[in-house]
């Protein structure tokens, strides 16, 4: 490809057309030796057993969550985020962000997958866990809700909406870049970019969005809700666990998509498709929510330390000036000088993209550790029952494996933007249809009948599996009536959301092609 063809092309395909450069391989072998150590981890935690991390019992003094859950909240809380901005942008026509809500996505997706594997680390029987949970789940249970929820519905919303907002871009790939065509084609799907199709597309998404965004945080309360409803664990019980828990994942997940999305602009030549005016929307919604969050923290001490129980007010003086105190008055710091960043540039009216990548970042590692203070405390300082005072200190197999995981996470995300447009491309149209004139597609019944018949009968299947996970017709102590009713349950959630590729899929527009004279 000539230079002037080259610069021709839309700012996010040019790096795809040029390749890694240096500085990505460099990267992506620092990300694969920071997993394979994180394996060797986890293979030393399976040959040996639990032994080799510093997690124990809570009667014998220690934490049975350690790290692995509190970077399982992290994820999850990550991609909670980022689909909220995903269907935000969609649902308030927020076009300044539109650019975002793919890189947003695509940080979810990765997330969850993270958070899934986050939990089956913490397993001790792994195997075990994973075949017991989707036979014997309970819907009394807020697991069932993380599993079904937050992490099955959770990443298929992520790949419907993704892949319904890709095709277009991929078919543009597909005329423009000399590899991968039949890849670009694959996911296009036959989408022709009329507008027929693009009213369509724009239709589907923002309903899609209206449902996804209340059923995200139904399903990341139940997260919530898992350490919220626990009434013998100090420290734990209460509330404004599940707000908080809200609040906390959008300041990391805000914050972690505008260090992203700065970096993506200088390396990948985006900076021109990601508008300044989306990164102060972004920032400014980070500062309200660290006042929120401070404002949660205050009355939460506050309430404790004047008129709580006994045991949760022991907790408390541990947090502010006992064994967790310097991890406690580190993360409310950071986030004081994160808000006090971010409100000086609106004091002085200029905005730093710099300073706003730097908060987030400073943000997310305050976040980071402020789940480490919801884990871990309550269960070593925070019993009901005449225990000593426990302790948790993490070994390096934990670390390895959190790294790695989180190494994983990001390589991933690496490779997805090595082969795909990390931000869509806007005001270009395939060459094949510059010449062509396109009919209104005559089969609606057709459409429609395939789209109530896939969401309908998806409806269905979650109802009796959401009923037979709750025992629906046999005793609560018994096994549900049909074996694997959370999966039914799961699979249900998946035809409902994929509804909506059936209904812009199938079937397609008939094209009636007429050359220009």
């Amino acid at each position: 490809m000539s230079t002037q063809a080259f610069t021709e092309l839309p700012a996010p395909l040019r790096g795809i057309r040029r390749g890694p450069s240096l500085l990505w391989w460099l990267t992506a072998l620092v990300l694969a030796g920071l997993v394979v150590l994180g394996m060797y981890g986890y293979l030393q935690q399976r040959l040996h057993g639990d032994i080799v991390t510093g997690m124990r019992s809570v009667g014998g003094g220690g934490a049975s969550w350690g790290l692995y859950i509190m970077l399982d909240i992290t994820f999850v809380g990550i991609a909670f985020a980022g689909i909220s901005i995903m269907c935000v942008a969609r649902i308030f026509h927020l076009r300044e962000l539109r650019p975002f809500s793919r890189i947003a996505g695509l940080m979810s997706a990765c997330a969850l997958s993270m958070a899934g594997l986050c939990v089956i680390a913490d397993l001790g029987r792994p195997l075990a866990g994973l075949m017991n949970l989707p036979k014997y789940a309970r819907t009394i249970s807020p697991f069932f809700g993380t599993f079904t929820m937050v992490v099955g519905a959770g990443l298929i919303a992520i790949v419907v909406l993704m892949y319904l907002s890709a095709r277009a871009d991929a078919s543009l790939a597909a005329e423009l870049l000399p590899r991968g065509k039949f890849f670009y084609r694959l996911i296009a799907a036959g989408y022709g970019n009329t507008p027929f199709e693009r009213n369509r597309h724009r239709i589907v998404s923002r309903l899609l969005s209206l449902v996804v965004l209340p059923l995200m945080v139904l399903s990341y309360s139940t997260l919530g809700f898992v350490f919220g409803i626990q009434s013998g664990r100090p420290g734990w019980f209460s509330a404004l666990q599940a707000p908080s828990f809200m609040v906390l994942a959008a300041i990391s997940g805000t914050g972690l998509l505008i260090l992203v999305a700065g970096l993506a602009g200088r390396f990948l030549d985006l900076g021109t498709e990601l508008p300044e005016r989306a990164y102060k929307w972004l920032s400014t919604t980070l500062l309200v929510l660290i006042v929120v969050l401070l404002y949660f923290t205050a009355v939460e001490e506050l309430t404790d330390r004047y008129a709580a129980a006994t045991a949760q007010s022991s907790l408390s003086r541990e947090m502010t000036s006992g064994t967790f105190a310097p991890l406690f008055w580190l993360t409310t710091g950071l986030f004081t000088l994160s808000f006090i960043a971010l409100a000086s540039m609106y004091m002085r009216r200029k905005f730093s993209l710099g300073l706003a990548m730097t908060v987030g970042l400073v943000v997310n590692i305050a976040a980071l550790i402020k789940r480490f203070l919801i884990v871990v405390p309550s269960q070593t300082h925070g019993v009901l029952l005449p225990y000593k005072a426990g302790s948790y200190t993490p070994t390096w197999v934990e670390y390895s494996v959190m790294f790695g995981l989180i190494a994983l996470g990001a390589l991933i995300f690496l490779f997805v933007v090595r082969i795909f447009p990390l931000v869509p491309i806007k005001g270009i149209e395939p060459a094949h249809l510059l010449s062509t004139r396109v009919t209104r597609p005559r089969r609606h019944l057709v459409r429609w009948v395939a789209f109530l018949a896939v969401f309908i009968g998806g409806a269905v299947l979650a109802t009796m599996g959401f009923l037979w996970s709750a025992r629906f017709g046999t005793e609560d102590f018994l096994d549900p009536v049909v074996p694997y009713s959370p999966v039914l349950f799961i699979v249900g959630l998946a035809l409902c959301l994929g509804s909506a590729v059936v209904f812009e899929l199938f079937p397609r527009p008939l094209v009636a092609l007429e050359e220009k004279a």
